[in-house]
């Protein structure tokens, strides 16, 4: 029900158009500094798809997160602006349960970017890369992976803008947390594991040090905290009202 009454919404904002250019950028960036750094790129050995992620997956989640932070601010912007907030007291669904129906909106469409990421980081390989085969039990480990890393910075950026009524102030701060701990140091275990710097990690680097059930399980743990945060917020909040 709360799936069904947020994607209508979705009509009034920007998200979708956003998405698309992010998934567009997205889709551009490996294909572009492939066409630059083709000869350089051919010539390291190692998995394609895992040279093809080092080099590019940087960019990649940074778009990832930004199109979190505007579709959070977006979707909130719409409840706070119509009033949308005074409006649910007399609807049959809770502050609750839109919350989580636009979580499920966030990461429905961040799986769609993740999708088309994948996609082209396979193209990629199998246009340059003449010894690559293509395997999907990779690509999905692969995919999963970046999306739990994520998904903590998905929920901590909603429960941010549902807590600011003006959106220029939630993405300011969703703006200043990006740019913050992406130039925190990647290879310190405690930082790398914080939402915002956690969806740069990837899955080669994860295995390699032997972190990757340590990322999928905190990250797990993070986004079931902010969650039971947004709700006792909630809780909270119409004590006040």
């Amino acid at each position: 029900m709360s799936l069904l009454i947020e994607s209508k919404k979705l009509k009034r904002t920007g998200y979708l158009p956003a998405f698309l250019v992010g998934g567009i950028l997205a889709a551009a960036f490996p294909v572009a500094y492939m066409m630059v750094k083709a000869e350089e790129m051919t010539s390291l050995s190692g998995n394609p798809i895992n040279i093809l992620m080092s080099t590019n997956w940087q960019m990649m989640a940074m778009l990832n997160i930004l199109i979190s932070i505007c579709g959070a601010c977006m979707m909130y912007h719409t409840e706070y602006a119509d009033n949308g907030m005074q409006k649910m007291s007399v609807l049959p669904i809770s502050q609750g349960n839109m919350f989580f129906g636009k979580f499920l909106i966030a990461v429905l469409v961040l799986s769609a970017m993740v999708v088309i990421e994948m996609a082209v980081l396979v193209g990629c390989a199998k246009f340059w890369f003449s010894s690559y085969v293509f395997d999907m039990t990779e690509i999905l480990k692969t995919a999963g992976f970046q999306l739990i890393v994520t998904l903590p910075t998905v929920m901590l950026m909603l429960v941010i803008a549902s807590a600011c009524r003006n959106m220029w102030v939630s993405l300011g701060i969703g703006v200043i947390l990006v740019f913050t701990l992406s130039i925190l140091p990647q290879d310190n275990i405690v930082l790398s594991l914080l939402p915002f710097a956690s969806p740069y990690q990837t899955i080669s680097a994860a295995t390699e040090n032997n972190h990757t059930v340590l990322f999928s399980t905190v990250c797990g743990i993070e986004t079931v905290a902010f969650g039971i945060t947004e709700a006792a917020y909630l809780k909270l909040r119409r004590c006040f009202e």
